[in-house]
């Protein structure tokens, strides 16, 4: 079971019609709902680490992305101890019995919170990814 604030490890998931896999998310809402005609029952922003100074510095122009320090989460099997980015402006649709995936942490509430803020200031066009959503035949 999963809850707003955790962060998951998605097995495999497709992103405009890629197929890719094990990847961090962070859920943002676990409320069913509809978009564009399509039911969900779960709303995340992807995470990843930064590689190096020189990638973090990179990742960190483009307005969209939210940097979170190591110390911003919580870990289970303590993770890889490495500082990274959330895409805020990109909202990743999921039905949860379509998916693998494990809760491996979670953000502090704190962080989450600032992460909402941030989120709800954007002023760039965000981005919503349906390709995970279950399609109703």
């Amino acid at each position: 079971m999963c809850k707003v604030g955790d962060i998951i490890l998605v097995q495999n998931y497709n992103d405009n019609g890629i197929d890719l896999s094990r990847h961090s998310f962070v859920i943002i809402s676990d409320e069913a709902g509809q978009i564009q005609g399509l039911e969900y029952d779960l709303m995340c922003n992807v995470m990843s680490s930064f590689k190096n100074v020189k990638h973090r510095e990179q990742k960190l122009k483009y307005s969209g992305n939210y940097e979170v320090l190591y110390t911003d989460s919580i870990i289970t099997d303590g993770g890889n101890g490495l500082d990274g980015y959330i895409k805020a402006e990109q909202f990743y649709y999921f039905t949860k019995d379509t998916i693998e995936y494990e809760v491996i942490g979670s953000l502090e509430p704190e962080f989450f919170d600032s992460l909402i803020q941030f989120i709800e200031d954007l002023e760039i066009q965000t981005i919503d990814v349906l390709d995970n959503i279950k399609k109703n035949d």
